[in-house]
């Protein structure tokens, strides 16, 4: 096995220097850098990290947390995390929610870990856990909620956020606009405040501006975790069995409104002929359903970016990124929306 000594003594040099090109501490002159790069490739010594780490303090890995990796919206995020934190020589741990959330975490925030991200950000408000160890690791949050982010301003805590109740009031308007007043909202319920749910709220904005009625059954509320292709399916053909009428269905995420259109197509009616569709996110899936899908584009893969960003400002203490960035949504026109306007 190729040591330090032996790069050492191949380049002419002391293990010392040696040390200081690896770790890129402190002067070493042009021309013994270059033999000791020299030494390095021919001789293919590979450096112990580890034992770098345990010198350091630092062990130049990162942990993830995020609810539903089924979900390709928290998988394309994930995959922008992975490829800055490879980037910046990290390595990186992906843990998924459990309902042993404080164990769960309480093992994470022990773990051998520089920094964290948090993608589960409802999950913030219920683990006291984390936000009385907050201080102790750097932490960075993925944050979607109606209350302003109050929390992580508050705390201190950089997020990276998106205005969901702005983007729904978007979509639900975009269907608005195009004629469409039987609306359904299709998303997450949360148990607690009615004002938790950004989502809903911003499709409640948007009809009662326009003066539009909200009809019981216009609200189709899933539980949490629940967002998956088989729910949003479910859930819109009970209501056609039943004899429902409606023009549109804005869900909350794409994984629902592909469900939707599937449901919509197997009662014999035709998307958006019939029924438009409009969703949220902008995951592959988007792309590939038939219609293909109308849809709020969320930049996920730049925020996981951002989120590292914001980790690595924290870890080296440079105070060179903003604590609170908003990521803005546009929308994305394809197939699954009629406009009914003469």
């Amino acid at each position: 096995m190729v040591t330090r000594k032996d790069v050492a003594q191949k380049a002419g040099v002391s293990p010392s220097t040696v040390s200081r090109v690896i770790n890129n501490n402190g002067y070493v002159a042009f021309e013994a850098r270059k033999r000791i790069e020299a030494a390095i490739a021919e001789l293919n010594y590979i450096p112990n990290r580890a034992a770098q780490n345990l010198r350091t303090k630092s062990y130049r890995q990162i942990a993830c947390i995020s609810p539903s990796i089924n979900n390709s919206f928290f998988a394309e995020m994930f995959m922008g995390i992975e490829e800055m934190a490879i980037e910046l020589g990290y390595s990186l741990s992906l843990y998924n929610i459990t309902n042993r959330k404080q164990n769960y975490l309480k093992q994470v925030l022990e773990g051998p870990y520089d920094g964290m991200i948090l993608l589960a950000s409802h999950e913030l408000i219920m683990i006291k856990e984390l936000l009385e160890n907050m201080q102790k690791v750097p932490l960075s949050i993925y944050w979607d909620r109606i209350e302003k982010i109050n929390i992580p301003r508050e705390a201190g805590i950089p997020h990276v956020y998106i205005d969901l109740q702005k983007v729904m009031r978007q979509s639900v308007e975009y269907l608005i606009a195009n004629g469409h007043n039987e609306i359904l909202f299709l998303g997450h319920y949360y148990s607690k405040e009615r004002n938790s749910n950004s989502r809903y709220m911003g499709y409640e904005m948007a009809m009662k501006e326009h003066h539009l009625p909200i009809k019981d059954y216009y609200r189709i509320f899933i539980e949490m975790y629940e967002d998956k292709l088989s729910t949003g399916y479910e859930a819109i053909k009970m209501l056609l069995d039943k004899g429902q009428y409606f023009t549109a269905v804005a869900a909350s995420n794409d994984l629902l409104a592909a469900g939707a259109i599937r449901a919509i197509i197997e009662s014999g009616k035709k998307v958006p002929e019939d029924i438009s569709v409009i969703g949220v996110d902008n995951i592959e899936l988007a792309k590939i359903v038939t219609p293909t899908l109308t849809t709020m584009n969320i930049p996920k893969r730049e925020i996981g970016r951002m989120l590292v960003q914001q980790l690595m400002d924290q870890i080296h203490n440079e105070n060179t990124i903003e604590k609170s960035i908003e990521v803005e949504v546009m929308l994305k026109e394809r197939e699954s929306v009629k406009n009914l306007v003469i």
